[in-house]
């Protein structure tokens, strides 16, 4: 088996679907994860080349027949994980998350996922369950956690360069408004470009802040040169947060090489 990851999931309205391919894309761009996203109604995909499985198979308190029967299988030691979209919109109800843990391993209860989270997405209204927005703060938050639990060939965490606190980069929306997030390192500041508002990647970027930060603190005047690169008015701000996730990445995977 390699290091690859399979998202697989079930879904009625999309939100299963989208929660997916966020997570995806931050194991892509956090951790140059090799990830396989796949959906179930279309039929379980093989497992075989696998080491990571993360499975969506819940909205509300019910869970897709579809993630029960795939979750049977014998996973062979590899890394298992769930996500459901529960009640609760941008705070989920923890017992509602338990129970349909609980119900989704109903045919394999041997198997030990390494995390399981909710994400809302789900409400009550007049008695009724409707789709709320999934919280993508939250889901990109919990991917980047997972993936550090991830047995990949590629361990950023060993990257040097970790600065103290009072040096780390602080990430501000405007003059004055601190979004509270900070980075001490390379690869923390590359965690937290996935979660901060675009607002403050704007910011920031406009302001030149980014490659200051690492020439001055960090000491890394070729990643500031190919920030600099970067053309902010050719992107949307996705987009720019985007090639500025992997500008930052790339430069990661090659100091880990070295």
């Amino acid at each position: 088996m390699t290091g690859k990851t399979l998202i697989v999931f079930s879904t009625i309205r999309g939100l299963n679907d989208e929660v997916a391919h966020v997570i995806a894309d931050v194991l892509k761009a956090t951790y140059n994860m090799d990830v396989t996203v796949a959906d179930l109604r279309k039929g379980p995909p093989d497992i075989t080349p696998f080491q990571n499985i993360i499975v969506g198979g819940g909205g509300g308190k019910s869970v897709y027949n579809e993630a029960v029967d795939f979750l049977e299988k014998d996973f062979e030691g590899r890394n298992v994980a769930l996500y459901f979209l529960c009640e609760g919109g941008e705070n989920p109800k923890v017992e509602i998350t338990e129970a349909n843990q609980e119900k989704l391993l109903a045919k394999n209860k041997s198997l030990k996922p390494i995390a399981v989270a909710g994400f809302g997405g789900c409400m009550i209204s007049q008695n009724s369950l409707v789709m709320d927005d999934v919280n993508t703060a939250m889901v990109k938050e919990w991917a980047i956690e997972l993936g550090k639990k991830f047995n990949t060939p590629f361990q950023p965490l060993n990257l040097p360069n970790t600065v103290p606190f009072e040096k780390s980069f602080q990430f501000y929306i405007e003059l004055g408004k601190n979004t509270g997030m900070t980075a001490s390192s390379t690869v923390e500041f590359a965690e937290k470009l996935q979660i901060v508002p675009i607002q403050s990647v704007t910011f920031h970027f406009q302001r030149q802040d980014f490659q200051r930060w690492f020439i001055n603190v960090i000491g890394d005047e070729e990643l500031a040169k190919r920030i600099d690169q970067i053309n902010l008015w050719t992107h949307d701000d996705e987009n720019l947060r985007k090639e500025l996730s992997e500008t930052v990445q790339n430069r990661i995977a090659e100091l880990t090489k070295s």
